[in-house]
């Protein structure tokens, strides 16, 4: 009923670009800043599936953090060592869910921010 209030908590729905930050934030921390593919110092959170797709946008298992030359390295080679690495990282069964959640889910943007509102506020 109202614009940008989940109706059933009454509670504000977070920008995309608030959440974005916050998620990032999230990652960082649980990476302790530190590059996914060299282990140097990170600047950004890296997206290993696309996160145009709003249900892995906030997936935890989906992210990684890295430096700004690991991420541009491998932000056009996702089917090479970084599915090599992630395969390693999240097991074959992990990774192969993620794929699916990847071509199947029809999740909102909306949707996919109150799941990330519900589990960061825990």
């Amino acid at each position: 009923m109202y614009e940008g209030v989940d109706n059933k908590t009454m509670k504000k729905i977070w920008s995309s670009d608030n959440a974005d930050i916050k998620f990032s934030h999230w990652i960082r921390d649980r990476d302790k800043g530190k590059c996914f593919f060299c282990g140097k110092q990170g600047s950004q959170n890296s997206h290993f599936w696309g996160r145009g797709k709003s249900a892995l946008r906030y997936e935890p298992l989906n992210c990684d953090y890295s430096c700004g030359g690991c991420h541009m390295r491998h932000e056009s080679n996702k089917q090479g060592e970084y599915a090599d690495m992630k395969r390693k990282q999240l097991g074959q069964a992990k990774y192969d869910e993620l794929r699916h959640i990847h071509y199947q889910s029809k999740m909102s943007r909306r949707e996919a921010i109150l799941k990330l509102m519900s589990w960061m506020e825990l």
